[in-house]
């Protein structure tokens, strides 16, 4: 048996693969490469969104922080509520997300003068496109924990700025 294989061999038969099966075979495998790069760059553009959302939320939390501690002032260091300015922030950067900012407005209601409704817009690129998610939240008209505390122990004197 093992004669008569070298002698096939040595009658012009040889092993291998043709060009066309070759070509088959390249083509079955850039259809497999496209396959997973497609399906790796939708990955990467759905976590790319999945960070913003998440991103997001830490937002929120960190603005209405940042909102009650620093956008309610006192117009005359008086602790009124109705003696209170809010003071706008607008492009802040979100730590931890280039390119995420978010603003702060409010509006006050002349039927509920001891409340804001205070606007917060976040913005940031998704492909290029920008992104703008807007929350609406409802703020005490107050000074912050800390300012009231500080004006109680000085007896109702103004707060120092």
């Amino acid at each position: 048996m093992a004669k008569q294989l070298l002698d096939n061999a040595g009658e012009g038969y040889q092993g291998g693969f043709t060009l066309v099966e070759m070509m088959a075979a390249l083509a079955i495998l850039l259809f497999g490469v496209t396959a997973v790069l497609g399906a790796l760059s939708s990955s990467i553009n759905q976590r790319r969104t999945t960070d913003a959302r998440h991103a997001l939320v830490t937002m929120c939390d960190l603005a209405m922080h940042r909102i009650q501690n620093e956008a309610i002032r006192s117009t005359n260091g008086d602790s009124s509520p109705f003696d209170l300015e809010f003071v706008p922030l607008i492009d802040q950067d979100v730590p931890g997300f280039p390119g995420m900012t978010w603003s702060a407005t409010a509006t006050a209601d002349e039927d509920r003068p001891q409340l804001w409704l205070v606007k917060l817009e976040a913005t940031w690129l998704e492909e290029g496109e920008p992104v703008v998610v807007e929350f609406l939240r409802v703020v005490p008209r107050q000074l912050p924990l800390r300012d009231r505390v500080l004006s109680f122990r000085n007896g109702g004197a103004p707060l120092p700025r």
